[in-house]
């Protein structure tokens, strides 16, 4: 997944930053950076914490399919709003 999300480095970090472009400067999509390590060091920590995200949202999602076929109905919506609280959060 961490391969994955590196491979469009580019276009993860345009989505996360453009938001914070103010609308006569939409071309400023570049680092000031004193090392080139740096850059890819923050490519790296994007890369890293996404895959993390998406990972355990992955993951709480099919573990709540996997228990949500054995369970009574007030132990489905309960366990459904935690879940829930979890992706969000």
């Amino acid at each position: 997944m961490m391969v994955n999300c590196y491979y469009f480095k580019e276009t993860l970090l345009y989505v996360f930053i453009r938001f914070n472009l103010n609308v006569n400067n939409e071309n400023l999509l570049y680092f000031l950076t004193t090392d080139v390590a740096e850059v890819f060091l923050a490519y790296v920590q994007l890369s890293y914490y996404l895959a993390n995200q998406i990972t355990v949202i992955f993951g709480f999602c099919q573990i709540f399919i996997f228990f949500s076929s054995g369970l009574y109905l007030f132990e489905y919506a309960y366990l459904r709003t935690v879940t829930i609280i979890t992706i969000i959060c």
